[in-house]
């Protein structure tokens, strides 16, 4: 009875030996095996981050023999094998030898795992143990949030990365990119990110073409563990094709408009503006009744693209940069749906009509935006009056007066006989310089020409000037009396006669008679 009690109290022992954690299962007798602790680091491991599972496997004191340990390994729920280690070396009686097996969890999540270690003895008999090991594997890599939702084309866009920590320990050197797409500012980086944190990244996007298109995100990082790891998103976006659209008002603005928008350099406030290619052109006048030679430009970008360096150009109608204007920078760039606006003193030129033309960039293209405006400058305007003609044989002298009917002076004065087929002008006074007449003044003249008596019935005066920047010419034909001789022939009124003679028949005051004015090119 007593031996059957003792093989009883042996059985019972080796079962509850058996269901304790870390204690060989089917155990050498000559080999006893267990392990002592099982750690993880980092403490609170991240998905797709390594992660180092160290397993202190130790042979007790009491066994008769050194044993070889052969392989740990860390299975997971299904009894699968996440990684292992083998080849470990020889454990004396008494020895403890810890080993580090690392791991990688794809995804965050509560693990319960299962750290095994096989020993084998000097007959290769093997003794296994099991120590289990829950594990917290929270979400490591850094969660982005993509932004573009206006692309163009060609052009530079905005788009925005919220890049966020959802871990419990600070991400390091996190560098954020576009892996697909050109641009300004396709790549940002972030020292550090602390735990639990978000930031913001502005990106600057130029896709080529429009349409659907995939855009990746890839975010390279260190863990806490300082591992470098890699997280990337993809998504489909719509790239509009590249609308240009600048819409550009023009208006006068009051003496004290112009002397303030000069005491902040120039830049008139943001205005409201009409739709894309409406101009408008007020005729207001300033407190004093007078015209104010300042107007302000506003600038509104209503297509889909941000226009880079809008430049304000005064132009004469010929094309030509307006003297005494120059060019004007409106505003470093202005974003969709955004309005800039410039006041400029146009007083410096003389000029009636201006094409203000707004040069700027879209897409890496030159556009301009050209708009017609009247100043309503005073000009000036000539009228020949008191025109005397004397003649002697084949030639015509005529005097009179300019004067100005206009409301500007006339500048540059120059009169002077025309061509035609029966008159042309001739020696001493083919032509005159008068210079300046002033609004409402007159100037005298004396001009002499060629004509052919018997065919002559007028004779073109020209009058050339310049008035509100503008050069001009004027022709004046002035009508030539004949008189029939009774024998066919044909000859000037007083010809045969004296000078003074002329007096009835020859000196005449004309009204102002002009014909084919057109503009001096």
């Amino acid at each position: 009875m007593a031996r059957i009690r003792g093989a009883a109290l042996v059985i019972a022992a080796l079962l509850v030996t058996a269901t304790v954690p870390g204690f060989a299962v089917g155990a050498i007798p000559d080999s006893r095996v267990t392990i002592t602790d099982a750690t993880v680091a980092p403490e609170n491991p991240t998905a797709g981050a390594p992660t180092t599972v160290s397993a202190t496997v130790r042979l007790s004191a009491g066994s008769d023999s050194a044993g070889t340990l052969e392989r740990v390994a860390v299975v997971n729920e299904t009894g699968a094998t996440l990684a292992s280690a083998t080849g470990l070396g020889t454990l004396s009686p008494g020895e403890t030898l810890t080993v580090p097996v690392t791991v990688r969890f794809p995804d965050p999540g509560a693990r319960d795992l299962t750290v095994v270690a096989t020993v084998s003895d000097a007959d290769d008999d093997q003794a296994t143990v099991r120590r289990p090991l829950s594990v917290a594997v929270e979400a490591g890599a850094p969660q982005l949030t993509t932004n573009a939702a206006g692309l163009t084309a060609g052009a530079e866009s905005d788009a925005t990365v919220t890049v966020s920590n959802p871990t419990g320990a600070a991400l390091r050197d996190i560098t954020v990119a576009f892996t697909d797409v050109a641009g300004d500012r396709t790549r940002r980086t972030v020292a550090t990110l602390p735990a639990g944190v978000s930031q913001s990244l502005n990106f600057s996007l130029a896709p080529a073409t429009a349409g659907e298109r995939d855009l990746t995100v890839e975010a390279r990082y260190t863990t806490a563990a300082g591992t470098r790891a890699t997280a990337t998103q993809a998504r489909t976006v719509s790239v509009a094709p590249l609308r240009d659209d600048v819409g550009v008002r023009v208006e006068r603005v009051t003496t004290d408009q112009q002397s303030a928008a000069a005491d902040a350099g120039g830049l008139g406030g943001i205005v409201g503006a009409l739709g894309g290619g409406n101009t408008l052109q007020s005729d207001d006048e300033d407190a004093t009744g007078g015209q104010s030679s300042g107007v302000r430009v506003t600038v509104t970008n209503f297509g889909n693209a941000a226009i880079e360096s809008p430049v304000l150009v005064p132009r004469l109608p010929n094309g030509t940069v307006a003297p005494g204007v120059g060019r004007t920078a409106v505003a470093g760039g202005i974003a969709p749906g955004a309005t800039e606006s410039v006041t400029v003193d146009l007083s410096g030129t003389d000029a009636a009509t201006l094409r203000l033309a707004v040069e700027y960039t879209v897409g890496g293209d030159a556009s301009t935006v050209t708009r017609p405006y009247d100043l309503d400058r005073a000009t000036g305007a000539v009228s020949v009056t008191g025109l005397s003609l004397s003649a002697a044989d084949d030639r015509l002298e005529l005097s009179g007066n300019l004067g100005n009917v206009g409301d500007g002076e006339v500048r540059g004065v120059v009169v002077g006989v025309g061509e035609n087929e029966y008159a042309g002008p001739t020696y001493p006074n083919r032509n005159q310089f008068l210079g300046t007449v002033g609004p409402s003044e007159f100037a005298p003249f004396e001009l002499t020409a060629r004509i052919d008596s018997e065919n002559v019935t007028t004779v073109p005066i020209t009058v050339t000037y310049t008035t509100a920047g503008e050069r001009q010419t004027t022709t004046v034909d002035v009508p030539v009396a004949t008189d029939d001789d009774g024998d066919g022939g044909r000859f000037l009124s007083g010809v045969e006669g004296t000078v003074v003679g002329l007096g009835v028949g020859l000196l005449v005051t004309l009204p102002l008679v002009v014909f084919g004015a057109r503009r001096y090119r």
